[in-house]
């Protein structure tokens, strides 16, 4: 996927994030040029950054809403995510040639590999990484998906709950 592409893509993923109640068109906040340049500086020399992770920076990188509440995937925190990684290294977590764009609670890391747009994580205590996602985009989906599950089975139980 191209530059513009992943720009349309990222302003629709938006779109549905404020149609959905996870965020209101004042809690989408992109980062500036500086901070993006701050985001790169954390990258491995030379580790190209996707077009897809690019536009996410500009059009949410700071907040997207409650998308992620918990994890630091947002500028600056997500600045913290290789020492996040250090932290939990171990026999299933190779440090070299990754980037870092993220941790949660600081047990679990998300990250790219040199050489491919795939979204992995590694969590604490596991024998290797697990790829999430074939991209950066197909991963926020994915979370999307996955964190909206979560909400309406707690709004279903508050409801049971209620009726007791």
């Amino acid at each position: 996927m191209g530059r513009e592409d992943s720009k349309r893509e990222i302003e629709t993923f938006g779109r549905q994030l404020i149609g959905s109640g996870f965020a209101t068109s004042d809690s989408i906040i992109g980062c500036d040029a500086a901070e993006i340049e701050q985001v790169r500086s954390v990258a491995p020399d030379g580790f190209p950054i996707s077009d897809e992770y690019q536009a996410f920076l500009e059009y949410m990188g700071k907040k997207a809403g409650t998308l992620f509440k918990g994890s630091d995937l947002f500028f600056p925190r997500m600045l913290d995510a290789i020492e996040a990684a250090e932290d939990i290294s171990g026999k299933g977590l190779a440090l070299d040639g990754q980037f870092f764009f993220g941790h949660h609670q600081g047990y679990k890391v998300y990250f790219f590999k040199r050489g491919s747009g795939a979204v992995y994580a590694y969590q604490e205590g596991s024998s290797e990484d697990q790829k999430l996602a074939d991209g950066f985009i197909e991963f926020l989906r994915d979370s999307w998906r996955i964190q909206q599950k979560t909400r309406e089975s707690t709004e279903a139980m508050r409801r049971e709950r209620n009726k007791i």
